[in-house]
C-alpha cells in the first residue's frame, strides 16, 4: 500500500515539476503567462505537494530512542531494539509498547513464547515473555526493525525474534554462575 502511494506520490511530483519547467522555460518568467503560472503553481501544485510530503514525514513510524542503562545496575552482553541480556547481572531487560520497560531477573520469567501478530497482511513477530506478576503477567517484545510489509525483510524479523528465542530459553535453563 506505502509502496503504491510512494509511486504515485513521485509521478505526481515529477509532472508537477515538468510543469512548472514548461512554462518557466517556454514563456521566460516576465511575461504575464508564466507569472500566472507561476502563482498557480503556487497555490494551486504546492501546497498539495507540501501534503503529500508532508504528512507521512509526521505520522512516519519511528525508530525506538535506545534505552540508557546505568552501568551499575544493567550492562547490556547482547541487545536488541526492545530487548536486552546482562549475562554478567543475571538479568534481562523488555521493552513493551504497551506497558513500557522493565528489568527481569531469571527467577521472575515463568516461560517463553514465540508469536506472531497478522493484521490486514502486516505480521508483527514478538516474544511473549511470562513472568511471576498480578499486574503485568504477560510482557510482549516485538521485532519490528525490519519493515514488515516485504516477505524477505519480515523473514529477518521472524529470524532475529527465534535466535533471541533460543539465546533466553537457552538462559533461562542455565544455572546461575
Amino acid at each position: 500500500m506505502w509502496t503504491l502511494f510512494k509511486i504515485i506520490r513521485w509521478i505526481i511530483t515529477g509532472l508537477a515539476l515538468w510543469w512548472l519547467c514548461g512554462v518557466v522555460f517556454e514563456d521566460g518568467t516576465t511575461t504575464d503567462g508564466a507569472l500566472f503560472g507561476l502563482m498557480l503553481f503556487g497555490q494551486l501544485v504546492f501546497w498539495p505537494l507540501a501534503l503529500l510530503w508532508g504528512l507521512p514525514w509526521l505520522f512516519r513510524r519511528r525508530t525506538p530512542k535506545l534505552k540508557k542503562h546505568r552501568p551499575e545496575e544493567f550492562e547490556p552482553t547482547v541487545s536488541h531494539d526492545h530487548i536486552a541480556l546482562d549475562l554478567g547481572g543475571d538479568t534481562i531487560w523488555v521493552r513493551d509498547p504497551g506497558k513500557g520497560e522493565r528489568y527481569l531477573r531469571r527467577s521472575e520469567v515463568l516461560a517463553i513464547r514465540t508469536g506472531e501478530y497478522n493484521y490486514k497482511g502486516v505480521i508483527t513477530h514478538r516474544l511473549e515473555v511470562q513472568v511471576r506478576d498480578v499486574v503485568h503477567p504477560l510482557w510482549l517484545v516485538p521485532f519490528v526493525r525490519h519493515s514488515d510489509r516485504w516477505l524477505r525483510s519480515t523473514a529477518i524479523n521472524e529470524a532475529e525474534r527465534d535466535e533471541w528465542f533460543s539465546r533466553l530459553v537457552f538462559w533461562i535453563k542455565s544455572s546461575p554462575q
